[in-house]
């Protein structure tokens, strides 16, 4: 019914093409060290088997950075994939007009909601329940989730109560006189 929403997978993508990246542009610059060296050499030191070696190298070194950006490619699809499907089930379960991803921390996402009227929600934080289902970790989506957005900012706009200070002058870790 939900459709997938995988941020983790994007983001081992790309790790891997990072360790890629820190292995293959020390090779290139080796590579290209060992080239000008080869160059400078006399005709006698210039043998098939340094300059085979150096090619090796360098591609090596080449294919590592196109590997690298194709990991980085993949990682920016399946990010944006997740993105929209992220989005699609936050509008399909609640009553929503649009969905604007501020934040992704591992265990849930931080969205600003808009509702129908234009009227907009910062800073809400959704997290996945068992099957895949987006729940939106406010108390004005509990009360009603057709106008959460709207319930969402009078909550917030709402005086707190005041605490009475005598609450906070017993402590249990003080012995009482």
């Amino acid at each position: 019914m939900y459709q997938s929403v995988d941020f983790g997978t994007p983001l081992l993508y790309l790790a891997v093409a990072g360790v890629i990246v820190v292995f293959a542009i020390p090779l290139g610059i080796h590579a290209l060290l060992r080239w000008r060296g080869y160059r400078k050499d006399s005709e006698t030191r210039r043998t098939y088997a340094r300059r085979r070696d150096i090619g090796i190298e360098t591609g090596v070194s080449g294919a590592g950075i196109i590997v690298a950006l194709a990991f980085v490619a993949v990682c920016a699809v399946g990010w944006n994939q997740s993105e929209k499907n992220l989005v699609a089930n936050i509008e399909s379960r609640y009553e929503v007009s649009d969905v604007r991803l501020a934040s992704w921390n591992g265990s849930w996402a931080t969205v600003e909601l808009l509702d129908g009227n234009g009227v907009v929600a910062p800073g809400i934080e959704v997290s996945f329940d068992a099957v895949g289902a987006p729940v939106l970790r406010d108390v004005a989506f509990e009360l009603d989730p057709k106008h959460a957005v709207e319930h969402s900012l009078e909550l917030r706009q709402q005086p707190a109560t005041p605490v009475p200070s005598a609450a906070f002058s017993r402590s249990p870790l003080r012995p009482q006189a």
